[in-house]
């Protein structure tokens, strides 16, 4: 087998309410795609312009000490967040405080060429991180 071309195809999403999830995701420019929306396994797929794509997974049951695997004590092995990249992290800020969006960590310059403002939550504690990619010292 050759992965040489492996491409991610979308990100599955936990969520405990489809609407309320599905309205977040909205204010990030995603639109559900009807092609993709299954309420028999309770999955519904959103498209962003620039193909990227999620599937809200609409099945969780709401936890009283917050992400499973991330606001407890005991660290279990998981997916813990998924990272979008940025034309401007100043602009991504100035649009987070207009809709009132919380920002949990950052902005922050990390390595790699990389300003991570992120991390921010959806209504359901889903972790998600924005990356601005700084061009190279010259």
């Amino acid at each position: 087998m050759n992965f040489d071309n492996l491409r991610l195809d979308h990100i599955g999403i936990r969520v405990t309410d489809l609407a309320t999830a599905e309205a977040f995701y909205a204010r990030l420019g995603f639109v559900r795609d009807p092609e993709e929306y299954a309420p028999a396994v309770r999955a519904c797929g959103l498209v962003h312009p620039t193909g990227l794509r999620i599937h809200l997974i609409h099945n969780g049951e709401a936890a009283s000490d917050g992400n499973v695997l991330l606001d407890v004590p005991v660290k279990r092995p998981g997916y813990t967040h998924a990272a979008f990249i940025v034309d401007s992290m100043d602009e991504l800020v100035e649009w987070l405080a207009r809709e009132n969006i919380a920002i949990s960590e950052g902005p922050v310059t990390m390595g790699h060429g990389r300003r991570n403002v992120c991390f921010i939550r959806d209504p359901d504690l889903n972790v998600l991180e924005f990356n601005e990619l700084l061009a190279p010292h010259s």
